[in-house]
């Protein structure tokens, strides 16, 4: 079990939980990738875009470090948070792959009250099931580009849309950091990794 302080990117002292992409993705759709955990061969789903955060699997302890987070929590495993962290970010990979783990989180944000956390999600059915008991210090981002997408307008939650080029943002900020992604009810889009700019 395993946190990854990130010294870059966000603002403040930011650490990140994660899990294998694509494997614990149950809802991805225009952005699933998986990769297997013992070869690192990628078996790409998708024709939209591809999901950021598999790039880095390619590399075996990256692997190793997110499927031994996801043996963990599956066993029955709960994440510590880590000292000094004053925000986490959920799942820079990977997502709440069912009502239980999505559940665990919220215990942990209720047990850590001084602590920032969020997380993106296509897992938008959990999210609904517990709409009335998300804690305060709990930010969730809808992604676009799921099998539940329906659920987004249906229960007007916070959302963002990936987007090829800037001239695509309208009525909405894009994020470069994830500074909008922790503001409660905030909208907004993100730029296409893929896309050279």
């Amino acid at each position: 079990m395993k946190f990854i302080r990130k010294k870059k990117y966000y603002t403040g002292v930011v650490y990140e939980w994660n899990l294998p992409t694509g494997s614990t993705c149950p809802f991805a759709n225009e952005c699933l990738v998986k990769v297997d955990r013992h070869t690192g061969k990628f078996d790409n789903k998708s024709n939209q875009y591809r999901c950021y955060a598999a790039a880095a699997e390619r590399f075996p302890a990256v692997r190793n470090h997110r499927w031994n987070n996801f043996d963990f929590v599956k066993a029955g495993g709960v994440p510590t948070i880590p000292q000094k962290a004053e925000a986490v970010r959920i799942h820079m990979s990977g997502d709440f792959f069912n009502q239980k783990y999505f559940d665990m989180w919220l215990t942990i944000c209720n047990n850590n009250p001084d602590t920032e956390f969020w997380a993106y999600t296509k897992s938008l059915g959990y999210w609904v099931n517990r709409l009335k008991d998300i804690p305060k210090n709990l930010v969730l981002t809808a992604s676009y580009g799921g099998k539940q997408d329906h659920l987004i307008k249906e229960y007007n939650l916070k959302h963002t849309i990936i987007i090829k080029s800037k001239s695509e943002a309208i009525n909405g900020d894009i994020d470069y950091n994830d500074d909008e992604a922790r503001k409660p009810n905030v909208n907004f889009y993100l730029l296409d990794n893929h896309v050279k700019k």
